[in-house]
């Protein structure tokens, strides 16, 4: 061998490719180390065999047709092209290769063989197939970020409020319909415009620096705080406003620019002056009605205590030469006179309800429920219990509330006696407190008529009332955010359930005395 022939054997024993030659009969007669490696075959086992050893068994019969065409044809070229192709190890396994084939000569320039070049292409495969996936996803995260973009800009576009974009130069950017129906423009008329054309007149100048300054330290916050904000209309015209302000940054956190949101609040404005005068005209008849209630109450009971100390008089002058009828009637006299006389404190207590907040104390239920028990002097084979709760609600109308529920449920009971229970029951946000009697009970239908004003269920020269008792609890409860209802189907028995909101404990307190 020459030193050249050994030359060439050296470069393709060491090529970095794999490298195959074969005779006109396709039998392998030259392989390199790559060539061994790559297909897992020792380099005697390949000698002398059948190319066709080192193709995917489903190709290696036609391919003895497509080999001897080539070498009847032999030219340098890739082999398959525009398909991909593959070997096959010796485990079975198949290779992702590429394959440049060049025809071998002898001196007489006869094809003896074909020398063919092998790529292992898996590698490369699979980073074409790992960067096809990243250009995909990169395509779906740029479709993604345009459909964001354009929602975006359509909600900007449709807000209910104005918004625009003020650029580093105090020029506007971007305007939406709302900004330019707010202030009559055509938003091409905005653009590029000094938001300052937006402004009264008289604070062009100073807002240049204000703009500045806010470029300077960027926050999301309301513009101008405190302070009535008015926005300039094309007409001249001056609009309230509001105006919320918010920086906006490019990818190296550099300002590039301000969104300003503008609300019309000349409606709400409108809407608050006159809901400010009806405040000031319920306060001045709240006044008025409480000064009538007090005058009233006091010039009426002037009157009836004269009328009540006549009948005692007559009473001690002439009982006993009145007739019968007319003792009656003088009877009735008196008893009309006491009504009207409870009627009259019950209409000042209903004035007054809610008018005055008292502070939380602690209150211990079955003691209260006794007290008032006592001082209410109900008939004898009357009882009332009240169960072992402690609460902290205001004490005065939560007495007055447990009073006339108490009252009621004696004075409408219809039996010389009688048993009344007070329970309570307590939960995160609610004391809820339940007055249950043995006495007749309330038909649904008639619910709403027992809580309403000047209304009673039983004649009232059977019952004595004003008809004020459950209306005035009802006040009472729901000035403290809470609620009163019966719970009776009519049969045997009522309970009255008052829901109160438990106020809140303060620091470092457990609602326990």
């Amino acid at each position: 061998m020459s030193w050249a022939e050994n030359h060439v054997a050296k470069i393709i024993e060491h090529s970095p490719n794999a490298i195959v030659t074969v005779d006109r009969a396709g039998r392998i007669n030259v392989v390199n180390i790559q060539a061994c490696e790559l297909f897992g075959y020792r380099r005697e086992e390949l000698l002398g065999r059948p190319v066709e050893c080192l193709l995917p068994v489903s190709l290696a019969e036609h391919h003895v047709s497509l080999r001897d065409r080539y070498v009847a044809h032999a030219t340098p070229r890739a082999m398959g092209a525009g398909r991909d192709l593959q070997g096959r190890h010796k485990s079975g396994s198949l290779i992702d290769v590429e394959v440049a084939l060049a025809p071998l000569h002898d001196d007489n320039g006869e094809t003896v063989g074909v020398i063919a070049t092998i790529i292992d292409i898996r590698q490369r495969l699979a980073s074409e197939r790992q960067l096809a996936l990243q250009v995909l996803n990169l395509q779906q995260e740029q479709q993604a970020l345009q459909a964001a973009e354009r929602n975006l800009a359509n909600i900007i576009e449709h807000s209910p409020n104005a918004m625009i974009t003020v650029n580093a130069a105090g020029l506007i950017d971007m305007v939406n319909a709302q900004a330019a129906r707010l202030f009559g423009y055509l938003p091409e008329e905005l653009r590029g415009q000094a938001v300052e054309c937006l402004l009264p007149g008289p604070l062009h100048q100073h807002h240049v620096s204000l703009r500045d300054h806010y470029m300077q330290h960027p926050t999301p916050r309301a513009m101008g705080a405190g302070r009535d904000l008015k926005g300039r209309h094309r007409d001249g015209s001056l609009i309230d406003v509001e105006v919320a302000l918010a920086p906006l940054l490019d990818a190296n956190g550099t300002v590039t620019s301000v969104i300003a949101t503008i609300i019309d609040i000349r409606q709400r404005l409108q809407t608050e002056r006159i809901l400010a005068r009806q405040i000031d005209d319920l306060t001045r008849i709240n006044e008025e009605l409480d000064r009538f209630a007090y005058v009233a109450s006091h010039d009426l009971k002037s009157p009836l205590n004269a009328i009540q100390k006549i009948v005692g008089w007559i009473e001690e002058d002439c009982a006993e030469l009145l007739p019968r009828s007319s003792q009656d009637h003088l009877a009735l006299l008196k008893q009309r006179a006491n009504r009207l006389m409870r009627l009259l404190d019950d209409l000042l207590a209903y004035s007054r309800a809610g008018r005055r907040e008292y502070e939380v104390e602690h209150i211990e239920l079955a003691h209260l429920t006794t007290e008032i028990f006592a001082l209410l002097g109900a008939p004898e084979g009357f009882s009332c219990v009240g169960e072992v709760a402690h609460l902290q609600l205001p004490r005065v109308p939560f007495e007055t509330v447990l009073n006339n529920l108490i009252s009621n449920a004696i004075k409408h009971h219809d039996q010389g006696h009688g048993n009344i229970r007070v329970r309570c029951q307590s939960s995160d946000e609610y004391y809820q407190l339940e007055v249950e009697d043995d006495g007749p009970g309330i038909p649904p239908e008639l619910h709403h008529k027992a809580l309403a004003m000047f209304q009673t269920l039983q004649p009232r020269d059977r019952v004595e009332g004003s008809g004020m008792g459950l209306a005035l609890v009802k006040k009472i409860v729901e000035h403290h955010h809470g609620s009163l209802r019966i719970d009776s189907d009519g049969g045997r028995g009522t309970t009255m359930v008052v829901q109160w909101p438990r106020p809140a404990v303060p620091a470092g307190g457990d609602g326990q005395p």
